[in-house]
């Protein structure tokens, strides 16, 4: 097929495509990498957290590593708080969560996690629905206390 370098670009952006080669002209590919699909819901959950990080006073970032040593990343947190939110993948082709060793990563970087002050909400694709539900009720619990 011969695309545009621009609907290339279209293809991989909307994850219909994961990844193209270009042959230049004097002969070797180039290979370009594979882009990440991401999951519908974790889309859902970032915006659904950008309206709630409106409402709140405490700022929500993505991708936030909270252990130095280990380089282990929350998908969402709330650092003030000491609040994480994880979408466990486990629909995806090739999930690590899934493996007996990936689970055995994911509970060591809970249980460090746990043993640091954070609280770890996850989630999977039957109820990642639930995420402000429950950041409301954490919250309601940090007011009181």
């Amino acid at each position: 097929m011969n695309w545009t370098i621009a609907e290339i670009e279209k293809r991989l952006a909307a994850g219909t495509i994961r990844s193209y080669e270009v042959m230049n002209k004097a002969g070797p590919v180039v290979k370009v990498p594979k882009v990440k699909k991401e999951a519908k819901q974790v889309s859902w959950i970032r915006e659904q957290l950008q309206h709630f990080e409106g409402l709140l006073k405490y700022k929500v970032e993505e991708e936030y590593r909270f252990h130095k040593k280990r380089k282990w990343r929350f998908d969402f947190a709330i650092p003030e708080l000491k609040i994480a939110i994880e979408y466990e993948g486990l629909n995806s082709e090739k999930s690590g969560h899934t493996t007996l060793k990936g689970y055995t990563s994911d509970t060591e970087k809970y249980n460090e996690a746990q043993q640091l002050g954070w609280k770890v909400i996850r989630y999977t694709v039957l109820n990642y629905n639930n995420v402000i539900i429950d950041l409301r009720l954490l919250l309601a619990e940090y007011i009181k206390g």
